[in-house]
């Protein structure tokens, strides 16, 4: 019988060095692209980590509604949805730097106006530009990577991919939580109002608008042009794939899930618990902390335990935090709750974009990407706009067992479409 080594503090630091030693064996082998695209998204992390924590108790500081609220973020998932074919062919016809640029491009002009206008027409409208930009960023990115790494270190790419990100929202949210504290001090400002919050926001543009650099600087590979008809005939015939199908149905769930729930931490966190802006970013950036540190372990769990079963566990542990966090009125049990769930469910991140891309053609890659995040994000803005309204009539926790339900069922129904396929295609690379 196979012995596992006991979880003892020793064990933990040497597989914590080990983690970091072969990240650092594989970074030396990262393509000059790859590191650009690494900056970039660093980068971007920062200002999103400000976003995270400021924008929607901003929106609640102009006057407006929960439900308001809900429906603003849904416009943001069912544009980055619906957006996700066209992005896929655009992303084809004009190369992965060309849509690096333009998704950054979009996200520049959508943030300046969304801190700037009180408009709820505007408000609505660069919603959805924020949407596009979104899709054409989240259907490249795991594309870029793919194209710009070898089989070697590609998942530790993946996992620096969502490493980078994690530090470059952890400082953003830490960022955003004292930001409007130093602004009232500083600027004698209303600490009740909203100004405090958007000069917050407004720092956060800088660092979308220094993301350009790197990209600007990446050599765009030759893409061989797909006609209008061919883009469609792929699309259509990627539709047909039972596998493809599968895919679909546990992204819409999981997009359900996380579209009831995740965008309101910071709403249950300032209205139900009573915690500050600041607290609230030194709890969000924590979780990122932590986050950070668990990330390092997923290549050596894929490798011991499979990709498949890597999702399955760590999304399921994650479930019982997230009961926690909703089952207090204590604001450091329920940061607990929030911050163990965090780590341990985007742990699963990583692992997903790198097995949804090896299981299909590479012609099909874009097309798979954008089908995927399709159907996560249209189903993320119809829950998110649901979650909203569940908020504004003063049910706060009801969003957050409904995610835990839905979470269950995705979960088991990955684990029994994949796990064997998984084991087929590790029969089939040892062959080759």
């Amino acid at each position: 019988m196979r012995k596992y080594p006991s979880l003892n503090g020793k064990f933990v630091l040497n597989t914590a060095i080990n983690a970091v030693a072969g990240y650092r064996a594989k970074l030396n082998g990262f393509s000059r692209n790859a590191c650009l695209f690494l900056v970039y998204v660093f980068l971007i992390s920062l200002s999103l980590g400000i976003y995270e924590v400021i924008f929607n108790l901003y929106i609640l500081r102009l006057g407006y509604r929960e439900d308001f609220l809900g429906f603003m973020l849904s416009l943001v998932s069912v544009s980055t949805g619906l957006f996700a074919i066209p992005a896929a062919m655009f992303c084809d016809r004009a190369g992965r730097k060309n849509t690096l640029l333009l998704s950054c491009s979009l996200l520049l002009l959508s943030f300046s106006i969304l801190y700037t206008t009180t408009s709820k027409v505007l408000l609505a409208f660069f919603s959805v530009v924020y949407g596009v930009s979104s899709s054409l960023k989240i259907v490249t990115a795991p594309t870029f990577m793919v194209e710009n790494s070898t089989g070697y270190e590609r998942m530790h790419l993946f996992s620096m991919y969502y490493l980078l990100y994690t530090v470059g929202v952890m400082i953003g949210n830490f960022a955003g939580g004292n930001l409007p504290q130093i602004f009232i001090s500083f600027l004698d400002i209303n600490s009740t109002g909203p100004v405090s919050y958007q000069l917050s926001l407004y720092a956060s543009l800088a660092a979308v608008l220094i993301s350009l650099l790197p990209l600007i600087f990446i050599n765009n590979k030759r893409n061989n042009l797909v006609e209008r008809s061919a883009a469609f005939s792929t699309l259509f015939s990627t539709l047909r794939s039972v596998t493809i199908q599968k895919l679909i149905l546990v992204n819409g769930l999981i997009g359900m899930g996380w579209g009831l729930a995740l965008p309101y931490f910071n709403v249950y966190f300032d209205i139900v618990l009573g915690a500050s802006s600041k607290q609230i970013g030194a709890i969000f950036s924590l979780s990122q902390l932590v986050m950070m540190f668990t990330l390092l372990f997923v290549p050596i769990l894929t490798e011991g335990l499979g990709k498949v079963k890597v999702v399955a566990l760590v999304q399921l542990a994650s479930i019982p935090f997230l009961l926690l966090f909703i089952s207090t009125s204590i604001l450091a049990i329920a940061a607990f709750g929030f911050v163990m769930r965090s780590a341990i469910m985007n742990m699963s991140n990583p692992v997903l974009s790198s097995f949804n891309m090896e299981i299909v053609s590479e012609d099909q890659r874009a097309t798979v990407n954008s089908l995927i995040w399709m159907s996560c994000y249209t189903f993320v803005g119809l829950s998110t706009y649901a979650g909203g309204l569940m908020m504004a009539h003063g049910l706060y926790t009801l969003p957050f067992l409904l995610t835990c339900i839905l979470y269950v069922v995705a979960t088991v129904l990955y684990y029994i479409f994949f796990e064997k396929m998984e084991k087929k295609q590790k029969i089939i690379d040892v062959s080759v």
